[in-house]
């Protein structure tokens, strides 16, 4: 995942180092007799000089000698040069140096009084997590008396300087002193997160404010001018002893580390570090020390932690009232664990029951489910995390999908749920005028005016819910935006953190079946445009083979009807000069006959190629099919055939624009062809108005013998006839079409052997 850089961190973290750079000093006698001390060449009178020149360190050091009953007799007076001797080098040292830094950054001291500058206003609200440097300081004096403790216990090492281990477990710490003076409030908030989440505060100092106080610790040693030993356990300690560099103080840092794992295993003081990856015994023999030695000093570590803190004025609860404080700060951190480890199962067993949620979810949804089917498995996955009450979802169609073209342009669905999860009302609403786009809304942010305006509108169709005043909004959000709105009266949920997975598994599926919804009638549309694109390509094929056909036969008759002419006017004159009632008079009559029926098919070939225009005017069409089907019915030779023929118009038909010629032509040609076709029964006439075009519907039906479907497909084909030869001319049909295709109607047959045929020709009132 990529990280983004702040550029303003680099200016940051030099203004926290030049804050740090601003700190008092260490005081110059502690200097002083830190350089002494740490020298072979020194002498004692020079340590004597330094200490007698502070009349309070002086008392101090009077009063360690005597307690540490260094052979002072009754009535002996005790100067500094005979403590000094009675205690050595590295007491002294280790005392002056306590004594200054707690003086300097003692519970009760402030550096920028003593160093005479005025302090900014740092002041941190008294609380829970204010930064406690009693125990700090208790901790801090446990670390030091513990590395002394272990380094004298291995002699044989000789890079283990007790003295030196005390100091540096004295200071290891030191830049936690400094962070509490500089940045007061944000170091507040680091400790109260490392108590609550009981982890490393070093971790948190990196994250909130940019650098640890193992960095700044460094820092401030750097700027006292510590010895390189001091200034590294203070940057390194802590470390694991495989990753330490190879310095020839290693050891030493890896010392500090140790007794600091020792200090907060036995719980004194504060430290803000709760975690312990591995045991004060295992790091022990990492280091090639005694494990044993850990736990032999633990025994001691109490007593000399007391003496220490008698000399500082730290407290005065005896060494036992130590050990039971430190026993209550165990259990204070075991309960604080505890606390955290309940916390973490409830979050565990409200995770475990969203997660079974989504797979129940996933379980109830069907594959390549409908909006409809996410929208029933969502609401009965909502009652079972958030108990069963009163469910809506306001739902506005994605851009993109079909469901985005709803007769207004922009509709949101409403779908409501009772109280066991059956939809019980879902329609297509009008949102409000000004209403936001649904897909904007950010289910973290508060509500927006702009939706608060919609929650009156909503009461208008929230009716099935026991008390609008209980209904919230919850906006589903995935990727594509905000997909939904789930309106529920639920009056505690989950966490949002914890519904964010739920929500969008449940916005996600909403997406797809959206999209899923739009491609499949997307893929409805395309399938019926492929069947009137291919039912055009037909047409046209059909009209082009016409066309063709036309121009065929209006220069066929063109050139026939000369010739015809003349094999007509023989035969009458043959006819006339031969014997009546002779066998050649006969053939010469049969010569006349079939020449005129000839130029007739002629005639017809003419009109059918390049029909005649249509004299439109305007026509009461139930006249116009009254005089046909009598027309028709005149002309048959049987009077049963006439009989059959009935005829029902089930409105009163509005006139219409049409070439009445033409069009009732067309209407004998189907009632010819029904005739033809040996009803059984009768031919049904009827007639009707047709909003959709608007029009009028003409159908013809018969119960006669019916065509199979290659007679039906080429049924409206000149020329084609599935009578036997001798019978009509095959031009019906033909002349059907072209006369309604001329009036912008349309000719449709429908046919099935044995039971019939049913014509349906359908006229425009104004073409």
């Amino acid at each position: 995942m990529p990280t983004t850089t702040d550029p303003a961190k680099p200016q940051r973290l030099e203004l926290i180092l030049r804050e740090i750079d601003s700190l008092p000093t260490l005081p110059t006698i502690a200097a002083r007799v830190l350089m002494l001390t740490s020298s072979e060449d020194s002498h004692i009178r020079e340590v004597v000089d330094l200490i007698s020149a502070d009349p309070p360190l002086t008392a101090k050091i009077l009063s360690l000698c005597r307690r540490a009953d260094r052979g002072v007799r009754g009535g002996e007076t005790l100067t500094v040069e005979k403590a000094v001797v009675l205690l050595g080098f590295t007491a002294v040292r280790n005392a002056v140096l306590s004594i200054k830094m707690f003086e300097l950054y003692g519970p009760n001291a402030s550096p920028y009084e003593q160093s005479g500058s005025e302090e900014p206003d740092r002041t941190v609200p008294r609380g829970q997590y204010r930064f406690d440097r009693t125990n700090f300081w208790r901790h801090s004096l446990a670390v030091a008396v513990a590395s002394e403790l272990i380094a004298a216990a291995h002699p044989q090492l000789p890079d283990l300087r007790p003295s030196e281990a005390f100091v540096c477990g004295l200071l290891h710490d030191v830049g936690k002193l400094a962070l509490s003076y500089v940045l007061p409030k944000a170091f507040s908030r680091v400790i109260e997160l490392a108590e609550l989440h009981q982890t490393n505060i070093a971790a948190l100092e990196r994250r909130i404010m940019g650098l640890d106080h193992h960095t700044v610790g460094k820092r401030l040693a750097e700027q006292w001018q510590l010895p390189q030993v001091i200034q590294d356990c203070i940057w390194l300690h802590g470390a694991p002893f495989q990753t330490l560099p190879s310095v020839e103080h290693r050891r030493v840092i890896g010392l500090v580390g140790l007794a600091d794992l020792v200090a907060r295993y036995q719980h004194i003081g504060y430290s803000g570090n709760f975690t312990f990856k591995d045991k004060p015994e295992a790091v022990a023999e990492a280091m090639g020390l005694r494990p044993s030695v850990v736990q032999s000093i633990t025994r001691e570590l109490h007593g000399r932690l007391y003496e220490q803190s008698q000399l500082l004025g730290l407290d005065e609860e005896p060494s036992q009232e130590l050990f039971f404080q430190s026993i209550q700060q165990a259990n204070l951190a075991l309960g604080r664990l505890n606390d955290m480890l309940e916390a973490r199962t409830r979050a565990a067993a409200d995770q475990t029951r969203i997660l079974d949620a989504i797979n129940a979810f996933h379980a109830q949804t069907p594959p390549n489910g409908t909006l409809q089917d996410v929208f029933d498995a969502l609401v009965a996955s909502a009652q079972s995390v958030f108990g069963q009450g009163y469910y809506a979802l306001l739902y506005q169609p994605l851009s993109g999908t079909a469901d985005a073209k709803t007769p207004s342009g922009r509709q949101w669905l409403m779908c409501q749920y009772g109280q066991r999860g059956r939809p019980v009302r879902t329609q297509w609403v009008e949102p409000p005028v000004h209403s936001p786009e649904l897909s904007g809304l950010d289910p973290e942010q508060a509500v927006s005016v702009r939706l608060m305006g919609v929650l009156p509108w909503l009461t208008d169709y929230l009716l099935d819910s026991q008390d609008i005043r209980d209904v919230q909004l919850m906006p589903l959000r995935c990727g594509l935006g905000t997909v939904a709105l789930i309106l529920h009266d639920r009056p505690i949920l989950p966490p949002w953190r914890q519904l964010q997975a739920l929500t969008v598994t449940w916005a996600s599926a909403i997406a797809t079946a959206a999209k899923h919804d739009g491609a499949k009638r997307l893929s409805e549309e395309l399938a019926d445009s492929n069947r009137a694109l291919a039912e055009a390509q037909d047409r046209l094929l059909h009209t082009q083979s016409m066309a063709r056909l036309g121009e065929m036969a209006a220069g066929a008759a063109h050139e026939m009807n000369n010739p015809l002419a003349v094999i007509s006017g023989r035969a009458q004159l043959l006819s006339m000069a031969l014997p009546p009632g002779s066998k050649e008079h006969k053939a010469a009559q049969v010569i006349f006959e079939q020449s005129h029926r000839l130029s007739d098919l002629i005639t017809l070939l003419r009109m059918f190629a390049d029909p005649p225009r249509p004299q439109k005017k305007a026509t009461d069409l139930s006249a116009l099919l009254d005089a046909t089907v009598k027309r028709v019915q005149a002309g048959l030779a049987r009077p049963e055939q006439a009989k059959a023929i009935t005829l029902k118009i089930k409105d009163q038909l509005p006139p219409a624009t049409i070439d009445p010629l033409q069009i009732g032509d067309a209407i004998a040609e189907l009632l010819l062809n029904a005739i033809q076709s040996s009803p059984k029964s009768s031919v049904h006439v009827t007639a009707q108005r047709d909003e959709s075009v608007p029009g009028v519907v003409v159908q013809v039906s018969d119960d006669g013998q019916g065509m199979d479907p290659h007679t039906l497909s080429h049924a409206t084909d000149p020329f084609f006839s599935a009578q036997p030869a001798g019978r009509r001319v095959g031009m019906g049909l033909a002349r059907v079409e072209r006369f309604a295709a001329a009036h912008g109607g349309k000719l449709e047959l429908r046919s099935t052997p044995g039971v019939g045929t049913v014509a349906t020709l359908t006229i425009p009132l104004d073409s």
